[in-house]
């Protein structure tokens, strides 16, 4: 059987946005076996693609911690010998990072990836034994895209855009409601507390309750703190995992969210999502999918009328 590799290992969002090319890659060559190595904490993402073969796991972070652990040293070595022993026909570097084409030299076979011109770290491209320009001002999912249509040889604009994701598409309980999505990684992308409170009180008026999604601590403090003071229809929900969360939005009537994976996730499995952009261009990093509203840009502030009217432009509807 003939075999490909795809590197992309973090973040959630970045891995996100590869999935459209490898569905584009599984229709293109359907004779070929798709595997995936990627970061153990978002593993969930490309088990969810119904192209997908095999998944590896790498825990780069871990092992950047541990670096002289023997434990670190056995882990990198299982790695490697998993991808040099599938023999695979080529490997792509969706990623463009050094560690990236490091894991991809791991494989021992033909690796390709960004020229020096069209990724951050211009060195990973020494790397590769072919190497292709894809302008940096196209969006993310657009560019990964286009690397593999390189890659394999065939144009990628004869396929519709598909995220491939098999989320289980259990029915909704009676009480409809919608998913907020408060946090990220940077300060920069946050909206402010204000904001969520009046959205979720507005949502309740239309006849939804609202789920609070988290990770960390401090974003359960976050959560817990618009919750208490927007109402107890605004339900903090219990730490989960990925293909949880995909869940809990899926059954959901809409999402909104921050500049976060989950944000893109839920617009990935098509359902109703608006994105706030606070800090970076929307035509970049803005969401990708068939009902989706990107709001913002650098240095934006959307207002709540603003998401409001975007909700109503992606047919949502009061409940109440």
């Amino acid at each position: 059987m003939r075999r490909a590799l795809i590197v992309k290992t973090t973040s959630m969002g970045d891995v996100i946005h590869a999935l459209p090319a490898v569905a584009d890659l599984a229709r293109a060559q359907p004779d070929l076996s798709i595997d995936w190595v990627v970061e153990k904490s978002f593993s969930d993402i490309p088990r969810l693609s119904r192209y997908v073969s095999e998944v590896h796991e790498v825990a780069v972070r871990q092992w950047r911690k541990n670096v002289f652990s023997r434990q670190t040293w056995e882990a990198v070595g299982r790695t490697r010998a998993a991808l040099e022993s599938a023999h695979y026909e080529r490997v792509v570097d969706l990623q463009g990072l050094l560690k990236s084409a490091v894991i991809g030299k791991w494989a021992k076979s033909f690796l390709l990836g960004y020229d020096k011109d069209s990724i951050k770290e211009s060195w990973a491209s020494r790397f590769y034994d072919r190497t292709y320009a894809v302008s940096k001002s196209l969006s993310a999912v657009t560019r990964c895209r286009m690397l593999m249509a390189y890659a394999f040889d065939y144009d990628y604009r004869q396929y519709p855009l598909d995220f491939g994701l098999s989320v289980v598409n259990e029915p909704a309980g009676e009480q409809p409601y919608a998913v907020f999505l408060l946090n990220t990684s940077r300060e920069t992308k946050l909206w402010s507390e204000a904001k969520w409170i009046e959205l979720a009180k507005d949502a309740h008026r239309a006849g939804f309750d609202v789920h609070l999604l988290w990770g960390a601590p401090a974003e359960e403090e976050r959560v817990r703190r618009v919750a208490s003071q927007a109402g107890s229809f605004c339900r903090v929900m219990p730490r989960m995992s990925i293909k949880d969360c995909a869940l809990e939005m899926q059954k959901s009537t809409f999402v909104v969210g921050v500049d976060t994976g989950l944000t893109h996730l839920a617009a990935a499995t098509a359902k109703p999502t608006v994105g706030l952009f606070l800090d970076y261009p929307v035509e970049l990093v803005g969401l990708t999918g068939v009902r989706v509203q990107s709001l913002g840009g650098v240095g934006a502030d959307p207002s709540v009328d603003e998401v409001q009217s975007a909700l109503r432009q992606l047919g949502i509807k009061s409940q109440a």
